[in-house]
């Protein structure tokens, strides 16, 4: 027999939160959530987006085991911003059982209805800061800690469950080894930009220095990002504390921010080592050996992740991107990086793809996100 139980105290969020592991266990591509910041994610405490956003978790269990999860989530500033009425399906695992899954979003339909909701759409998080989009395409390639893995069949019960695409999401990896022959062309660019508009890198000697520029950060995403799929703007103390979080795994060597000559920021990028492996190891806890993967990743390894790009829509076409990219390719080689895994991009964001034109690259994996109007 399958129940549902609703998520209320602290052994519901461990076994939430422990589930995923438990599913994918032996499966080589799979990679664990931070277990911390999966269980602050379902308390109101210790959790900012609950200034703005209702949730609900939900188990399913199959003779007193643990079959299933799902959550829900209702942001206010997105149906504000964009005129809807959604709700939100978040961390979403299940075994391969239609019953399990259909029961899991039953419940989720039932308060959205409950709520006077139109339409539920997912997986997407509280911001789109969190991991997002169902992985559709590219099972066999290895993935970032940063985003979602889940098993084929997730995608068939969506579909059987009368969910369909609402946007889709490309993940690339760029090979660098091959990207040399372009280095002198990109370099003039940069020359010519810095030159023509102005423009200048920051020097940055420590992690610190992206940390005082947080705030300016995070009004560029604000403005760069506001058009974008399921995006609401961040508080500027609120996306401080955010990048606080990835404060320790920020690689200043590698990470680019552009100001003009008015001392205003118009272009950022940062990047991360890819301490994925570390995360595998550590099966997403930081103690008592956790930390101590990462940080010995974080100072040697040859992958990274690009895991935030923006640019002033007034510096879109004045060569700020070169001067990033001139800095990261740079940086990339001379620290011995052989590769660089970009996070999910949205196929609609044609400025942001047509960036993967300047090094050899390829897609290798795809994400959805799915709607269902109720």
């Amino acid at each position: 027999m399958i129940t549902i139980e609703r998520v209320e105290t602290g052994r519901g969020r461990k076994e939430f939160a422990e589930f995923p592991n438990r599913l994918y266990k032996g499966e080589p591509l799979y990679i664990p959530a931070f277990y911390s910041d999966s269980l602050a994610a379902m308390n109101p405490s210790k959790h900012f987006a609950y200034e703005f956003c209702e949730a609900r978790f939900y188990l399913a269990k199959k003779d007193g085991i643990v079959v299933g999860r799902i959550g829900a989530i209702i942001n206010h500033k997105a149906d504000e911003k964009w005129n809807t009425r959604q709700m939100r399906f978040w961390n979403v695992d299940f075994v391969n059982d239609m019953e399990i899954s259909a029961a899991l979003f039953k419940v989720v339909e039932e308060w959205a209805k409950e709520r006077e909701c139109t339409e539920i759409v997912g997986p997407l998080g509280f911001t789109d800061l969190d991991p997002e989009g169902m992985l559709v395409d590219g099972f066999d390639e290895e993935g970032i800690f940063c985003t979602y893995y889940n098993y084929p069949y997730y995608v068939d019960h969506l579909k059987a469950l009368g969910y369909e695409k609402d946007a889709d999401w490309v993940e690339y990896k760029l090979n660098l080894q091959e990207g040399e022959e372009t280095a002198g062309t990109i370099e003039r660019m940069a020359e010519f930009s810095g030159r023509v508009y102005k423009l200048h890198l920051k020097e940055m000697t420590s992690v610190k220095d992206i940390g005082n520029a947080a705030p300016d950060i995070v009004r560029l995403i604000n403005l760069c990002y506001r058009d974008l799929y399921g995006t609401t703007d961040m508080d500027i103390a609120q996306g401080t504390e955010y990048f606080k979080s990835f404060q320790i795994i920020l690689d200043y060597r590698t990470s680019a921010i552009v100001y003009n000559e008015s001392g205003e920021l118009v272009g950022f990028a940062l990047s991360i080592p890819n301490i994925s492996d570390a995360i595998k190891k550590s099966g997403g806890r930081l103690f008592p050996l956790g930390w101590f993967r990462i940080l010995r990743k974080v100072k040697k390894n040859d992958e990274q992740i690009a895991l935030l790009i923006g640019v002033h829509p007034d510096y879109q076409s004045k060569g700020v991107i070169s001067l990033i990219i001139n800095h990261m390719m740079k940086a990339f080689r001379r620290l011995g990086i052989r590769s660089c895994r970009c996070c999910p991009m949205l196929e609609e964001n044609s400025k942001v793809l047509s960036l993967m034109n300047v090094v050899p690259s390829k897609p290798c994996r795809r994400r959805r996100s799915f709607i269902k109007h109720l």
